[in-house]
């Protein structure tokens, strides 16, 4: 699955350039020209890069805003491109990965996106789903225990099936064994969706060392190359 990008420029040299360079770089573009665009993009879909032509688009920085306080896109590598009134400082100061100046070559932002595949592609991994037929017990926070299947997890977060709703936003302590694996894993973490018939997303927040070790390891022993097709979604996603 081609690394995905999303453009929020009316700006047709930067459309252009952005384009080229992203295409020579083998990584597949949408482009929004309004913020409002942008926004109910970033909620439908999970992208690996953000760009943002913020000096020359009205209101374009509530989009890295609002980013940043979602929950499948918080983690995108963004770029931001200045043209006079965003200073450099400023846009690291909006947590941007890159600020490219305006005007912008393809040659330049070649180097850039060059430098921000190797933290997208680790970013990938980081959310790289497995399908798993596991089962465990959950503490909600309720106090109660209950029993769960895990149907898929990754290194970010799991998605399980209990006999009831879980309420999203709840902490969660879930304790399983994986198939092969042979010491049991505990994290803790937050319940990010949930449906009424008792499946849920948990995004991971703390994993004791001897957990991280042997997930990592699970992991890693069923990782699939990148470039051999591998799809990558975030296992704290609803599918």
């Amino acid at each position: 699955m081609a690394l995905q990008a999303l453009l929020l420029s009316h700006d047709l040299e930067v459309q252009e350039t952005i384009s080229a360079a992203l295409n020579t770089a083998g990584i597949d573009l949408e482009i929004c020209i309004t913020p409002e665009q942008a926004t109910q993009c970033l909620k439908q879909q999970k992208y690996d890069a953000l760009m943002i032509d913020c000096d020359d688009t009205p209101n374009a920085k509530s989009v890295l805003q609002q980013l940043r306080l979602g929950k499948s896109n918080r983690t995108t590598i963004t770029f931001l491109f200045i043209n006079g009134r965003t200073t450099v400082e400023q846009a690291f100061e909006m947590k941007a990965n890159f600020v490219l100046d305006k005007p912008i070559s393809i040659e330049r932002a070649l180097r850039s996106i060059r430098a921000a595949q190797g933290l997208i592609i680790r970013e990938r991994r980081r959310y790289h789903r497995f399908l798993v037929n596991a089962t465990g017990a959950i503490l909600v926070d309720t106090g109660s225990q209950l029993p769960v299947s895990i149907t898929n997890i990754s290194e970010g977060g799991i998605s399980i099936e209990c006999n009831r709703r879980l309420d999203e936003g709840g902490a969660a302590r879930l304790k399983f064994i994986l198939p092969g694996a042979k010491k049991p894993i505990e994290i803790k973490g937050e319940v990010i969706w949930s449906t009424p018939d008792g499946r849920a997303g948990v995004r991971f927040q703390v994993l004791q060392p001897e957990s991280k070790v042997e997930l990592e390891k699970w992991l890693g022993k069923r990782a699939l190359p990148l470039q051999n097709g591998a799809v990558f979604i975030d296992a704290t996603l609803q599918v």
